[in-house]
């Protein structure tokens, strides 16, 4: 198996957002800091993306809305059970 090409991305936060995060670093589940935390977030609303039928989806459509859905299409490798950004975007 090979691993995933990682994309490093900087994100800036107020100082106010990162201490009610900390709320959420949990070490014995392998989030050390917020970081961490914010990486799994991102992991689970990517998982909403590409599973129709994940509580993911129903969580990300309540705090994005809706519109985000029509830019998805069926994956042809599995067009019953996942879905992908659409092409030609």
């Amino acid at each position: 198996m090979t691993s995933p090409h990682l994309v490093s991305i900087t994100v800036e936060l107020p100082e106010e957002w990162v201490r009610n995060l900390e709320a959420l670093v949990d070490p014995d589940r392998g989030l050390d800091d917020v970081a961490a935390v914010l990486e799994e977030l991102a992991d689970h609303a990517q998982q909403a993306v590409y599973r129709p039928g994940s509580w993911e989806r129903s969580w990300l459509c309540q705090a994005l809305g809706y519109d985000w859905l029509e830019r998805l299409e069926p994956d042809p490798e599995h067009p019953d059970i996942f879905e992908r950004p659409k092409e030609n975007r």
